[in-house]
C-alpha cells in the first residue's frame, strides 16, 4: 500500500536542506520574534555574582502555543539556559536577550539541533539533540505518552506526527547527521 506524505512532514524534511541562520530567519518569519529576553539583566549580573540563587526570567514564553524557545547561540555555547552552565562559563548576557532567541515548535527544535551537530562537527547541539529533545519525541509520538502539563499537550499537538511519520523524520535526521 502507498502512503502519501503529510504535509507538515515534508515542510520537516525541507527544513534539513537550510542552513542553520536560514532556518532561523524561517522561524522568526513564521512565528514573529521572541517578545522578551530570556532572564532579566539585573537578576543574571547578581547571579553571576554569587547574590541570588536564580535569576529571573523574562515575560518570553509562548508554550502554551506548543512552542519552545531556543537560543539561537546554542551554536557556540552549551546549555544556554541552565544556571550550573551560566555560573561556570560564566556566559555573557548578550546571548540572552531577544534577539539572540527563537520559538520554534518541537521537530523545528530537534532539527535545530540536528543542525548545530552538523555545523559544529558535534561540539555543540548534541545534549539538547539526544539527551533532552529525541527522547520526548519518542515517548511522545512512538511510544503514544500523552504528558500530563498544559503546555507540553500543546507542544505534541502542535508538532503532531503520526508513529510512521515520526520514525521516518528521525531516520531523515539519522542519515542527514552521518
Amino acid at each position: 500500500m502507498f502512503l502519501f506524505k503529510s504535509e507538515k512532514l515534508k515542510y520537516y524534511e525541507s527544513l534539513l536542506s537550510l542552513s542553520y541562520n536560514q532556518l532561523i530567519f524561517k522561524l522568526i518569519e513564521k512565528y514573529g520574534p521572541v517578545k522578551d529576553d530570556y532572564f532579566r539583566e539585573k537578576s543574571y549580573v547578581r547571579y553571576l555574582n554569587g547574590e541570588i540563587k536564580t535569576p529571573g526570567r523574562g515575560k518570553y514564553s509562548r508554550a502554551s502555543d506548543g512552542l519552545y524557545c531556543h537560543h539561537i547561540e546554542e551554536d557556540k555555547y552549551e546549555n544556554i539556559s541552565n544556571f550550573s552552565y551560566i555560573k561556570h562559563y560564566n556566559y555573557p548576557y548578550a546571548i540572552q536577550k531577544k534577539d539572540k532567541l527563537v520559538y520554534c515548535d518541537m521537530f523545528e527544535h530537534l532539527i535545530l539541533h540536528a543542525l548545530i551537530i552538523k555545523r559544529t562537527d558535534g561540539e555543540f547541539g548534541a545534549n539538547g539533540y539526544y539527551i533532552f529533545l529525541k527522547p520526548i519525541i519518542e515517548d511522545w509520538m512512538i511510544g503514544g505518552m500523552n504528558p500530563k502539563p498544559t503546555w507540553m499537550k500543546a507542544a505534541k499537538k502542535r508538532a503532531y506526527l503520526t508513529k510512521r511519520e515520526t520514525k521516518k523524520i528521525l531516520k531523515e535526521i539519522t542519515r542527514f547527521l552521518k
